[in-house]
């Protein structure tokens, strides 16, 4: 094992470490905390596996593996990007709702009250 690979292992570790301590403190919720565990997991089996990513970077005509675990790991980035950017507007299509949801409660709200100050004036 060399000095790369085992620097690899270590900082996919302290990845891991830190998916860990964000999910114990309630940071991340559970869907996204698996999504990072698993990301974590699949850094790890990276780093231990970087001869076997050497032999599938000759075999797909890629000259320099780092460039295809490069590549791959923008493509994961990028997916990721798209998924919270789904979530995002979801979630701001649930806020708009609940904001007008609360404008007309607040509507109706203020035109009982007028109502009851109507009826107890007469």
């Amino acid at each position: 094992m060399g000095k790369v690979q085992i620097i690899t292992i270590a900082f996919a570790s302290l990845f891991l470490i830190q998916v860990v301590y964000y999910s114990s403190r309630n940071k991340l919720r559970d869907k996204q905390a698996f999504l990072w565990f698993l990301m974590a997991f699949i850094g790890i089996f990276i780093a231990v596996c970087l001869d076997w990513f050497n032999k599938i970077a000759a075999l797909l005509g890629v000259a320099y593996m780092p460039a295809l675990i490069f590549t791959i790991a923008f493509l994961v980035v990028l997916n990721i990007l798209i998924y919270q950017s789904v979530t995002l507007s979801d979630h701001q299509e649930k806020i708009k709702t609940l904001v007008q949801e609360i404008a007309y409660l607040k509507h109706e709200l203020e035109e009982y009250q007028r109502k009851g100050e109507k009826d107890e004036s007469h």
